[in-house]
Protein backbone atom coordinates (compact mmCIF):
# COMPACT_ATOMS: atom_id res chain seq x y z
CA UNK A 1 0.00 0.00 0.00
CA UNK A 2 2.82 2.39 0.89
CA UNK A 3 4.49 1.83 -2.52
CA UNK A 4 1.18 2.46 -4.30
CA UNK A 5 0.86 5.85 -2.58
CA UNK A 6 4.41 6.90 -3.39
CA UNK A 7 3.86 6.75 -7.14
CA UNK A 8 0.97 9.28 -7.36
CA UNK A 9 2.68 11.56 -4.83
CA UNK A 10 5.85 11.51 -6.94
CA UNK A 11 3.79 12.15 -10.07
CA UNK A 12 2.07 15.18 -8.50
CA UNK A 13 5.45 16.54 -7.37
CA UNK A 14 6.83 16.11 -10.90
CA UNK A 15 3.88 17.93 -12.49
CA UNK A 16 4.18 20.86 -10.07
CA UNK A 17 7.95 21.25 -10.35
CA UNK A 18 8.08 20.65 -14.11
CA UNK A 19 6.43 24.00 -14.69
CA UNK A 20 9.54 25.63 -13.25
CA UNK A 21 11.76 24.25 -15.98
CA UNK A 22 12.25 26.23 -19.16
CA UNK A 23 11.73 23.31 -21.51
CA UNK A 24 8.21 22.65 -20.10
CA UNK A 25 7.01 26.26 -19.91
CA UNK A 26 4.54 25.63 -22.73
CA UNK A 27 2.67 23.29 -20.40
CA UNK A 28 2.04 26.25 -18.05
CA UNK A 29 0.26 28.37 -20.61
CA UNK A 30 -0.27 32.07 -20.51
CA UNK A 31 -3.11 33.43 -22.61
CA UNK A 32 -3.42 36.37 -24.93
CA UNK A 33 -6.33 37.77 -22.92
CA UNK A 34 -3.85 38.89 -20.25
CA UNK A 35 -0.07 38.73 -20.49
CA UNK A 36 2.45 40.98 -18.76
CA UNK A 37 5.81 41.59 -20.44
CA UNK A 38 8.88 43.39 -19.09
CA UNK A 39 11.48 44.80 -21.47
CA UNK A 40 14.98 45.29 -20.02
CA UNK A 41 17.56 46.42 -22.55
CA UNK A 42 21.27 47.27 -22.66
CA UNK A 43 22.09 45.94 -19.21
CA UNK A 44 25.82 46.17 -20.05
CA UNK A 45 26.49 43.86 -17.13
CA UNK A 46 30.07 43.89 -15.87
CA UNK A 47 31.00 41.14 -13.44
CA UNK A 48 32.44 42.82 -10.31
CA UNK A 49 35.47 40.53 -10.55
CA UNK A 50 36.61 42.44 -13.64
CA UNK A 51 37.56 45.37 -11.39
CA UNK A 52 40.53 44.48 -9.20
CA UNK A 53 42.63 46.43 -6.69
CA UNK A 54 40.56 49.60 -6.74
CA UNK A 55 40.56 49.77 -10.54
CA UNK A 56 37.25 51.69 -10.65
CA UNK A 57 39.05 54.87 -9.54
CA UNK A 58 42.33 54.23 -11.35
CA UNK A 59 43.72 55.34 -14.70
CA UNK A 60 42.62 52.65 -17.19
CA UNK A 61 38.99 52.38 -16.10
CA UNK A 62 38.60 56.13 -15.66
CA UNK A 63 39.89 56.59 -19.22
CA UNK A 64 37.24 54.12 -20.37
CA UNK A 65 34.48 56.03 -18.53
CA UNK A 66 35.53 59.29 -20.17
CA UNK A 67 35.00 57.66 -23.58
CA UNK A 68 31.68 55.91 -22.80
CA UNK A 69 29.89 57.67 -19.88
CA UNK A 70 28.16 54.44 -18.81
CA UNK A 71 27.81 53.42 -15.14
CA UNK A 72 29.11 49.93 -15.73
CA UNK A 73 30.91 49.86 -12.40
CA UNK A 74 27.36 49.88 -10.92
CA UNK A 75 25.82 47.47 -13.44
CA UNK A 76 25.72 44.61 -10.92
CA UNK A 77 23.83 46.41 -8.11
CA UNK A 78 21.59 48.17 -10.65
CA UNK A 79 20.55 44.91 -12.28
CA UNK A 80 20.12 43.18 -8.92
CA UNK A 81 17.73 45.98 -7.96
CA UNK A 82 15.82 45.42 -11.21
CA UNK A 83 15.69 41.67 -10.52
CA UNK A 84 14.18 42.44 -7.12
CA UNK A 85 11.63 44.80 -8.67
CA UNK A 86 10.73 42.28 -11.38
CA UNK A 87 10.18 39.55 -8.82
CA UNK A 88 7.62 41.85 -7.18
CA UNK A 89 6.14 42.92 -10.53
CA UNK A 90 6.11 39.29 -11.71
CA UNK A 91 5.70 39.61 -15.48
CA UNK A 92 4.99 36.48 -17.49
CA UNK A 93 7.77 37.30 -19.95
CA UNK A 94 10.97 39.37 -19.96
CA UNK A 95 12.51 40.46 -23.26
CA UNK A 96 16.19 41.52 -23.33
CA UNK A 97 17.04 43.17 -26.68
CA UNK A 98 20.81 42.84 -26.57
CA UNK A 99 23.95 44.39 -25.09
CA UNK A 100 23.62 42.08 -22.14
CA UNK A 101 27.26 42.67 -21.13
CA UNK A 102 29.82 45.46 -21.02
CA UNK A 103 32.02 44.05 -23.78
CA UNK A 104 31.14 40.40 -24.16
CA UNK A 105 33.30 39.09 -21.30
CA UNK A 106 32.60 35.40 -20.76
CA UNK A 107 32.50 35.81 -16.98
CA UNK A 108 29.94 38.61 -17.32
CA UNK A 109 27.70 36.43 -19.52
CA UNK A 110 27.95 33.55 -17.05
CA UNK A 111 27.11 35.74 -14.05
CA UNK A 112 24.20 37.42 -15.85
CA UNK A 113 22.80 34.05 -16.89
CA UNK A 114 22.80 33.02 -13.22
CA UNK A 115 20.76 36.14 -12.37
CA UNK A 116 18.30 35.27 -15.13
CA UNK A 117 17.96 31.85 -13.50
CA UNK A 118 16.70 33.59 -10.36
CA UNK A 119 13.86 35.04 -12.43
CA UNK A 120 13.20 31.71 -14.14
CA UNK A 121 12.78 30.09 -10.71
CA UNK A 122 9.92 32.55 -10.16
CA UNK A 123 8.20 31.08 -13.25
CA UNK A 124 9.14 34.11 -15.37
CA UNK A 125 10.16 33.37 -18.95
CA UNK A 126 13.28 35.27 -20.03
CA UNK A 127 14.12 35.66 -23.73
CA UNK A 128 17.40 37.21 -24.92
CA UNK A 129 18.98 38.25 -28.20
CA UNK A 130 22.58 39.46 -28.65
CA UNK A 131 23.69 43.08 -29.04
CA UNK A 132 26.79 44.41 -30.75
CA UNK A 133 28.79 44.25 -27.49
CA UNK A 134 28.07 40.60 -26.69
CA UNK A 135 29.94 38.30 -29.10
CA UNK A 136 33.51 38.12 -30.48
CA UNK A 137 34.25 41.43 -28.80
CA UNK A 138 37.94 42.45 -28.97
CA UNK A 139 37.35 44.96 -26.15
CA UNK A 140 36.67 42.32 -23.50
CA UNK A 141 38.93 43.43 -20.64
CA UNK A 142 39.50 43.20 -16.92
CA UNK A 143 40.96 46.11 -14.99
CA UNK A 144 43.66 45.69 -12.34
CA UNK A 145 44.79 48.85 -10.61
CA UNK A 146 45.94 51.30 -13.28
CA UNK A 147 45.99 48.74 -16.09
CA UNK A 148 43.63 46.85 -18.41
CA UNK A 149 44.20 43.32 -19.71
CA UNK A 150 42.34 41.09 -22.24
CA UNK A 151 39.83 38.59 -20.90
CA UNK A 152 37.95 35.90 -22.89
CA UNK A 153 34.90 36.91 -24.92
CA UNK A 154 32.48 34.33 -26.37
CA UNK A 155 31.47 32.96 -29.78
CA UNK A 156 27.93 32.88 -31.16
CA UNK A 157 27.73 29.17 -30.30
CA UNK A 158 28.75 29.93 -26.71
CA UNK A 159 26.10 32.66 -26.53
CA UNK A 160 23.39 30.17 -27.48
CA UNK A 161 24.79 27.69 -24.95
CA UNK A 162 25.10 30.12 -22.01
CA UNK A 163 21.57 31.43 -22.65
CA UNK A 164 20.13 28.06 -23.65
CA UNK A 165 17.32 28.39 -21.08
CA UNK A 166 16.44 31.88 -22.25
CA UNK A 167 15.09 31.30 -25.73
CA UNK A 168 17.28 28.81 -27.53
CA UNK A 169 16.33 25.49 -25.89
CA UNK A 170 12.65 26.31 -26.04
CA UNK A 171 12.54 27.61 -29.62
CA UNK A 172 9.99 26.14 -32.00
CA UNK A 173 12.06 27.47 -34.91
CA UNK A 174 15.67 28.67 -35.27
CA UNK A 175 17.25 30.57 -38.13
CA UNK A 176 20.31 28.61 -39.35
CA UNK A 177 22.01 31.84 -40.48
CA UNK A 178 21.86 33.83 -37.24
CA UNK A 179 20.89 33.61 -33.57
CA UNK A 180 17.27 34.45 -34.42
CA UNK A 181 14.49 32.21 -33.13
CA UNK A 182 10.78 31.88 -32.40
CA UNK A 183 9.33 30.79 -29.06
CA UNK A 184 5.67 30.12 -28.28
CA UNK A 185 4.81 30.95 -24.67
CA UNK A 186 1.10 30.44 -25.41
CA UNK A 187 -1.02 29.13 -28.28
CA UNK A 188 -1.90 32.69 -29.36
CA UNK A 189 1.52 34.40 -29.08
CA UNK A 190 4.90 33.99 -30.70
CA UNK A 191 8.04 35.72 -29.48
CA UNK A 192 10.32 36.48 -32.45
CA UNK A 193 13.91 37.23 -31.47
CA UNK A 194 15.84 38.80 -34.37
CA UNK A 195 19.64 38.80 -34.39
CA UNK A 196 20.81 41.64 -36.65
CA UNK A 197 24.32 42.09 -35.18
CA UNK A 198 27.54 41.95 -37.21
CA UNK A 199 29.82 40.22 -34.69
CA UNK A 200 31.01 38.03 -37.58
CA UNK A 201 32.74 41.17 -38.97
CA UNK A 202 34.62 41.98 -35.77
CA UNK A 203 38.41 41.93 -35.92
CA UNK A 204 41.15 41.89 -33.30
CA UNK A 205 41.10 45.68 -33.26
CA UNK A 206 37.53 46.63 -34.11
CA UNK A 207 34.01 45.96 -32.88
CA UNK A 208 31.31 46.62 -35.50
CA UNK A 209 28.41 48.41 -33.81
CA UNK A 210 25.97 48.68 -36.74
CA UNK A 211 23.37 46.04 -37.59
CA UNK A 212 21.88 44.28 -40.58
CA UNK A 213 19.28 41.57 -41.10
CA UNK A 214 20.86 39.12 -43.53
CA UNK A 215 18.81 38.31 -46.65
CA UNK A 216 18.62 34.66 -45.58
CA UNK A 217 17.40 35.69 -42.14
CA UNK A 218 14.79 38.01 -43.65
CA UNK A 219 13.47 35.12 -45.75
CA UNK A 220 13.26 32.98 -42.60
CA UNK A 221 11.40 35.81 -40.80
CA UNK A 222 8.96 36.24 -43.69
CA UNK A 223 8.24 32.50 -43.70
CA UNK A 224 7.57 32.55 -39.94
CA UNK A 225 5.31 35.61 -40.27
CA UNK A 226 3.32 33.91 -43.04
CA UNK A 227 2.92 30.84 -40.83
CA UNK A 228 1.79 33.00 -37.90
CA UNK A 229 -0.77 34.77 -40.07
CA UNK A 230 -2.18 31.46 -41.27
CA UNK A 231 -2.48 30.24 -37.66
CA UNK A 232 -3.88 33.60 -36.41
CA UNK A 233 -0.99 34.04 -33.97
CA UNK A 234 0.13 37.46 -32.66
CA UNK A 235 3.87 38.00 -33.16
CA UNK A 236 5.83 40.17 -30.73
CA UNK A 237 9.34 40.81 -32.06
CA UNK A 238 12.50 42.16 -30.48
CA UNK A 239 15.96 43.00 -31.82
CA UNK A 240 18.93 45.14 -30.77
CA UNK A 241 19.11 47.92 -33.35
CA UNK A 242 16.25 50.26 -34.12
CA UNK A 243 13.96 49.22 -36.95
CA UNK A 244 13.33 52.91 -37.68
CA UNK A 245 14.77 56.31 -36.79
CA UNK A 246 13.88 57.79 -33.41
CA UNK A 247 14.63 61.37 -34.37
CA UNK A 248 14.86 63.06 -37.75
CA UNK A 249 18.04 62.14 -39.65
CA UNK A 250 19.28 59.90 -36.83
CA UNK A 251 21.12 57.69 -39.29
CA UNK A 252 22.96 60.71 -40.70
CA UNK A 253 23.73 62.46 -37.41
CA UNK A 254 24.53 59.30 -35.43
CA UNK A 255 24.94 56.36 -37.85
CA UNK A 256 24.85 52.72 -36.79
CA UNK A 257 21.94 52.85 -34.37
CA UNK A 258 19.17 51.81 -36.75
CA UNK A 259 19.60 48.61 -38.70
CA UNK A 260 21.00 48.90 -42.24
CA UNK A 261 18.49 49.71 -45.00
CA UNK A 262 15.96 50.32 -42.24
CA UNK A 263 13.16 51.75 -44.38
CA UNK A 264 13.04 48.74 -46.70
CA UNK A 265 13.44 46.37 -43.76
CA UNK A 266 10.65 48.03 -41.76
CA UNK A 267 8.32 47.99 -44.76
CA UNK A 268 8.97 44.30 -45.42
CA UNK A 269 8.16 43.39 -41.82
CA UNK A 270 5.09 45.63 -41.83
CA UNK A 271 3.89 44.00 -45.07
CA UNK A 272 4.15 40.62 -43.34
CA UNK A 273 1.88 41.87 -40.56
CA UNK A 274 4.37 42.78 -37.83
CA UNK A 275 3.02 45.60 -35.68
CA UNK A 276 5.39 45.79 -32.70
CA UNK A 277 9.18 45.65 -32.47
CA UNK A 278 10.96 46.08 -29.12
CA UNK A 279 14.48 47.48 -29.54
CA UNK A 280 17.40 49.00 -27.62
CA UNK A 281 20.94 50.10 -28.57
CA UNK A 282 20.53 53.90 -28.42
CA UNK A 283 19.79 53.85 -24.65
CA UNK A 284 16.67 56.01 -25.07
CA UNK A 285 13.11 55.56 -23.83
CA UNK A 286 11.50 56.39 -27.15
CA UNK A 287 8.70 55.13 -29.38
CA UNK A 288 8.25 55.88 -33.06
CA UNK A 289 5.74 54.60 -35.60
CA UNK A 290 5.74 54.00 -39.33
CA UNK A 291 2.53 54.13 -41.37
CA UNK A 292 1.96 52.32 -44.64
CA UNK A 293 -0.38 53.50 -47.40
CA UNK A 294 -2.47 50.37 -46.89
CA UNK A 295 -3.25 51.37 -43.30
CA UNK A 296 -0.73 49.08 -41.62
CA UNK A 297 1.47 50.40 -38.79
CA UNK A 298 4.70 49.34 -37.16
CA UNK A 299 5.78 50.62 -33.73
CA UNK A 300 9.46 50.65 -32.71
CA UNK A 301 9.38 50.56 -28.91
CA UNK A 302 12.92 51.40 -27.81
CA UNK A 303 13.88 50.83 -24.18
CA UNK A 304 16.69 52.72 -22.47
CA UNK A 305 19.79 51.29 -20.82
CA UNK A 306 20.12 50.50 -17.13
CA UNK A 307 23.60 52.10 -17.04
CA UNK A 308 22.58 55.50 -18.42
CA UNK A 309 19.97 57.86 -16.95
CA UNK A 310 17.15 57.44 -16.21
CA UNK A 311 17.87 53.66 -15.96
CA UNK A 312 14.49 52.73 -17.40
CA UNK A 313 12.74 49.49 -18.25
CA UNK A 314 9.27 48.77 -19.63
CA UNK A 315 6.19 46.99 -18.34
CA UNK A 316 3.81 46.03 -21.15
CA UNK A 317 0.40 44.45 -20.67
CA UNK A 318 -1.43 42.76 -23.50
CA UNK A 319 -5.16 42.10 -23.11
CA UNK A 320 -6.49 40.56 -26.28
CA UNK A 321 -5.55 43.26 -28.85
CA UNK A 322 -4.98 46.12 -26.40
CA UNK A 323 -1.35 46.82 -25.52
CA UNK A 324 -0.52 49.23 -22.69
CA UNK A 325 3.08 50.37 -22.23
CA UNK A 326 4.41 51.89 -19.02
CA UNK A 327 7.95 52.90 -18.10
CA UNK A 328 9.60 52.14 -14.76
CA UNK A 329 12.82 53.76 -13.57
CA UNK A 330 15.41 52.58 -11.08
CA UNK A 331 15.31 55.12 -8.25
CA UNK A 332 17.13 53.26 -5.49
CA UNK A 333 20.52 51.71 -4.87
CA UNK A 334 21.95 50.82 -1.45
CA UNK A 335 23.82 53.76 0.09
CA UNK A 336 27.17 51.91 0.09
CA UNK A 337 27.26 52.17 -3.73
CA UNK A 338 26.72 55.94 -3.81
CA UNK A 339 28.57 59.03 -2.58
CA UNK A 340 27.56 60.08 0.92
CA UNK A 341 24.14 61.74 0.97
CA UNK A 342 23.40 61.12 -2.71
CA UNK A 343 20.34 59.36 -4.13
CA UNK A 344 20.63 57.26 -7.27
CA UNK A 345 18.79 59.53 -9.79
CA UNK A 346 20.84 62.56 -8.70
CA UNK A 347 24.09 60.60 -8.86
CA UNK A 348 23.34 59.05 -12.27
CA UNK A 349 22.63 62.47 -13.82
CA UNK A 350 25.80 63.91 -12.25
CA UNK A 351 27.81 60.93 -13.50
CA UNK A 352 26.51 61.28 -17.05
CA UNK A 353 27.20 65.01 -17.25
CA UNK A 354 30.68 64.59 -15.73
CA UNK A 355 31.86 61.90 -18.13
CA UNK A 356 29.53 62.88 -20.98
CA UNK A 357 31.21 66.29 -21.33
CA UNK A 358 34.35 64.50 -22.47
CA UNK A 359 32.42 62.27 -24.88
CA UNK A 360 30.52 65.15 -26.48
CA UNK A 361 33.59 67.39 -26.67
CA UNK A 362 35.47 64.70 -28.58
CA UNK A 363 32.57 64.03 -30.95
CA UNK A 364 31.95 67.71 -31.63
CA UNK A 365 35.59 68.25 -32.56
CA UNK A 366 35.63 65.20 -34.86
CA UNK A 367 32.15 65.39 -36.39
CA UNK A 368 31.21 69.08 -36.27
CA UNK A 369 34.59 70.68 -37.00
CA UNK A 370 34.53 72.79 -33.82
CA UNK A 371 37.64 73.92 -32.00
CA UNK A 372 38.35 72.27 -28.65
CA UNK A 373 37.23 75.43 -26.84
CA UNK A 374 33.99 75.69 -28.85
CA UNK A 375 33.28 71.99 -28.37
CA UNK A 376 33.89 72.16 -24.61
CA UNK A 377 31.44 75.09 -24.34
CA UNK A 378 28.78 73.30 -26.40
CA UNK A 379 29.19 69.86 -24.77
CA UNK A 380 26.89 70.50 -21.76
CA UNK A 381 24.19 71.77 -24.12
CA UNK A 382 24.40 68.55 -26.13
CA UNK A 383 24.52 66.54 -22.91
CA UNK A 384 21.27 68.07 -21.66
CA UNK A 385 19.53 67.53 -25.02
CA UNK A 386 20.69 63.92 -25.10
CA UNK A 387 19.53 63.33 -21.51
CA UNK A 388 16.11 64.71 -22.46
CA UNK A 389 15.94 62.31 -25.42
CA UNK A 390 17.01 59.39 -23.21
CA UNK A 391 14.16 60.15 -20.79
CA UNK A 392 11.55 60.47 -23.55
CA UNK A 393 8.63 62.86 -24.08
CA UNK A 394 11.18 65.66 -24.42
CA UNK A 395 10.03 69.29 -24.52
CA UNK A 396 12.39 72.19 -25.12
CA UNK A 397 12.24 75.21 -22.78
CA UNK A 398 12.92 78.84 -23.67
CA UNK A 399 16.31 78.59 -21.92
CA UNK A 400 17.22 75.44 -23.85
CA UNK A 401 16.14 77.08 -27.11
CA UNK A 402 18.41 80.05 -26.36
CA UNK A 403 21.33 77.67 -25.80
CA UNK A 404 20.55 75.88 -29.06
CA UNK A 405 20.50 79.23 -30.89
CA UNK A 406 23.88 80.10 -29.34
CA UNK A 407 25.36 76.87 -30.71
CA UNK A 408 23.88 77.79 -34.07
CA UNK A 409 26.09 80.88 -34.16
CA UNK A 410 29.18 78.68 -34.39
CA UNK A 411 27.70 75.57 -36.04
CA UNK A 412 24.43 75.49 -38.04
CA UNK A 413 24.86 71.70 -38.28
CA UNK A 414 25.17 71.55 -34.49
CA UNK A 415 21.94 73.52 -34.07
CA UNK A 416 20.16 71.16 -36.43
CA UNK A 417 21.38 68.15 -34.43
CA UNK A 418 20.22 69.70 -31.16
CA UNK A 419 16.78 70.53 -32.53
CA UNK A 420 16.44 66.98 -33.84
CA UNK A 421 17.22 65.63 -30.35
CA UNK A 422 14.73 68.00 -28.74
CA UNK A 423 11.95 67.25 -31.27
CA UNK A 424 9.99 64.25 -30.04
CA UNK A 425 8.46 62.26 -32.88
CA UNK A 426 5.00 60.75 -32.40
CA UNK A 427 3.73 58.94 -30.42
CA UNK A 428 4.28 59.37 -26.66
CA UNK A 429 7.31 57.60 -25.23
CA UNK A 430 6.74 56.63 -21.59
CA UNK A 431 3.05 55.71 -21.47
CA UNK A 432 1.21 54.54 -24.56
CA UNK A 433 -1.83 52.52 -25.56
CA UNK A 434 -1.65 50.59 -28.85
CA UNK A 435 -4.61 48.87 -30.46
CA UNK A 436 -3.31 45.86 -32.36
CA UNK A 437 -5.22 44.58 -35.37
CA UNK A 438 -7.05 41.29 -35.25
CA UNK A 439 -4.88 38.51 -36.63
Amino acid sequence: MRNRLLLPIALIFFIITSCRKEHTWNECEITKDHVKIAVVSDIHYMDPGLLKNGAETKKAFQHYLYTEAKMEQLSDPIFREVVSELKAEHPDIILVPGDLTKDGEKISHQSLSALFEELAREHIRVYVIPGNHDINNPNAMFFDGDNAYPTPSISSAEFASIYANFGYNNAISKDPNSLSYVCQPSPAIWILGIDDCKYYENTKNNMVSSGKIKPETMKWIQDRMAEAKEKKITVLAFMHHGIMEHFTDQNILDPGYVTDDWETTADKLMDEGLEVMFTGHYHATDITERDAKNGKKLFDIETGSLVTPPSAYRIVTLKNNDMDIHTNRVTYLPANFLPSGSDFPTYSNYFFMKYGDSVFTSRLVEGFSLSKEEAAAAAPIFGKAYLAHLAGDEKITAEDQANVDAVGQISPFGKRALLDLWTDLNPQDNVLHIKLSNQ
